[in-house]
């Protein structure tokens, strides 16, 4: 007999299932389902964690590997893996994370997925062995994900990176009836990845049973804190205020010394590393005879929809820092080493600001970001268009989230929540016929500003925005069904082309430009699940005569130019031979 517990999470699952991925085949669901969970404090978007994907067939026990640095997750297009990027580009010890997770909906752990796990991560740790080597053993989705690590692992390695590696095991089980020998085996493991990489902080191999996984699946992160401070000023329902190192610190960091980064959400910039600007942060904070910090330093603006005190500690609603990554970055590196007592008496000036309104939101992130040099790429979230694509959204059900994260710790349905970068990428597929650049430079349309503005812009109807959305939704589900029979590496790399060869179906031609899906669009155009995969189905067959042709595999030609070219090339013929 079950327990309750098991019952429950399955019972969730199921409900989470039919809500996010009706479509999907059980095993991939749960697949993603146990990743969220794995992976809630790093707040992932679910096409984030349908990217770490890689179960399926030939993955070493493995279904879904993620990469982090400094808590970002890495997708190919990032910078730290880039062939361009050199070490000194990034700071030193910083946190490089490899997060591998293995997920059963069998009601107990076995012994035997253990050992295969070992022997996978092994091999595929081991540096003197190229991973191209390996791709007669496993699907090239779990080896690119691999390679990731590995990369950013090697580019690293002179600036000291702190490497820790998690490995989750995710099963509808009680952890509590666990075997001496699968603790072995655990233990086995982890002794088999600290061998492999030297130089680790930290090793951990962890199961998520049924009550672990109905734990996670309540959890969310603060937004209501608390905050003392010395002496403050206020004006109206906003404040100013002198605020301890030490007590901001406990602000911005968790219950495990984690910074809390579902905080620095909105904010316009990544950490920066060890950039000139944090140099001098970091000796202002560390200097034993210079002035007070707050004399030296801009401060951190935070946003909050509500603010009160009480004996000198502010109670703050939905915070989020627009301001001040950087410096607080430095603060939370400084003080969680030991020998810090001085520097967590100095002080910070801390503008908290009240309001609910978004417009005034944008207005004080550009305001505050203004004061050192910044891209605008950094401030897209702010743009007029992106604010009337929200809005656009919002009037049809939908929800579009540019600043990160809003909608889902509202609670919203997921599966109805669109990220900037993916929309840049759907309408990068459909309205450039570039499935190659959306599948290849994830991260690139918030980079460049040409590509930006190719994508976003007030020329193109807001309906091309939603309509493309929706499609590539129910692209991603497709690819993910039983119906689709698709391997691995084409749930992976094929989703984009797809809907671009969709969207050349609907308009009986190729798309060049966005506003060129207007017409679709404004009718609702849509195909049949028949039709999706007699696409689908043609698709597959162009590729493998495209891979045996060229001597390439499936990941490498679905991001050059010529693979989508030639994708257009084979419809216009299939087209031509058809008519009479």
């Amino acid at each position: 007999m079950p327990s309750n517990a098991q019952t429950l999470i399955m019972r969730i699952f199921d409900a989470w299932k039919a809500e996010n991925l009706p479509a999907a085949e059980g095993s991939t669901a749960f697949e993603v389902f146990a990743s969220e969970l794995a992976l809630r404090p790093f707040d992932l978007g679910l096409e984030n964690i349908e990217s770490g994907i890689v179960g399926g067939g030939q993955d070493g026990a493995i279904d879904s590997v993620y990469v982090f640095f400094d808590d970002a997750l890495l997708d190919e297009d990032s910078d730290v893996v880039s062939p361009e990027s050199r070490p000194t580009d990034f700071g030193q010890d910083r946190n490089l994370e490899l997060w591998v997770i293995q997920a059963k909906r069998t009601p107990s752990f076995s012994e035997d997925a253990i050992e295969k796990l070992e022997l996978t991560m092994s091999r595929l740790l081991d540096l003197s062995q190229p991973l191209s080597s390996l791709s007669i053993l496993y699907n090239s989705s779990l080896l690119t994900r691999f390679e990731l690590f590995r990369s950013a692992w090697e580019k690293l390695i002179t600036r000291r990176p702190r490497i820790s590696v998690n490995v989750v095991y995710a099963a509808p089980g009680d952890t509590r009836n666990i075997t001496p020998q699968l603790e072995a085996k655990l233990h086995t493991l982890e002794q088999s990845i600290q061998n492999a990489i030297p130089d680790t902080e930290r090793v951990v191999t962890q199961l998520l049973g049924d009550k672990e996984m109905m734990a996670r699946y309540n959890e969310r992160p603060p937004y209501t804190l608390a905050m003392s401070y010395q002496e403050s000023a206020t004006s109206g329902q906003s404040h100013v205020a002198l605020v301890k190192l030490r007590d901001y610190y406990n602000l911005i960091v968790d219950e495990n010394g984690r910074l809390r980064r579902h905080l620095f959400e909105w904010n316009v910039r990544d950490y920066q590393g060890n950039v000139s600007v944090n140099q001098e942060i970091r000796s202002t904070l560390t200097a034993q005879d210079g002035p007070e910090f707050w004399w030296l330093n801009n401060g951190v603006t935070l946003l909050c929809s509500e603010a009160t005190s009480t004996s000198k500690t502010y109670s703050l609603s939905n915070i989020q820092i627009v301001n001040g990554l950087q410096t607080s970055h430095e603060i939370y590196e400084a003080l969680r080493n030991p020998g810090a007592a001085e520097a967590e008496e100095r002080m910070l000036l801390v503008r908290i600001i009240v309001t609910g309104d978004a417009v005034t939101r944008d207005q004080v992130i550009r305001a505050t970001n203004r004061q050192t040099a910044i891209t605008d790429a950094s401030l897209r979230a702010t743009d007029a268009v992106q604010r009337n694509i929200e809005d656009y959204f919002l009037t049809h059900g939908w929800y579009y989230d540019r600043r990160k994260g809003y909608y889902k710790n509202d609670g919203k349905d997921p599966s109805k929540i669109i990220s900037i970068q993916f929309l840049g990428a759907s309408i990068t597929a459909m309205g450039l016929a570039r499935p190659d650049k959306a599948r290849g430079k994830p991260s690139s349309l918030l980079k460049n500003d040409d590509d930006y503005k190719l994508v976003f812009n007030s020329d193109i109807d807001l309906q091309i925005y939603l309509w493309a959305a929706k499609l590539q939704r129910r692209v991603d589900g497709f690819i993910l069904s039983e119906a689709a029979e698709a391997t691995v590496p084409q749930k992976s790399n094929l989703k984009f082309h797809l809907s671009m060869l969709i969207a050349e179906k609907l308009n009986s031609g190729p798309i060049r430009r966005p506003q060129q899906l207007r017409r679709l669009a404004l009718k609702g155009a849509d195909v049949s699940d028949a039709e999706i995969g007699e696409i689908f189905s043609n698709l597959k067959q162009w590729a493998a005569a495209y891979l045996k042709r060229e001597g390439v595999i499936l990941e490498r030609a679905t991001k050059a130019q010529r693979f989508s070219e030639y994708l257009l090339a084979c419809v216009k013929a299939e087209r031509e031979n058809s008519t009479p």
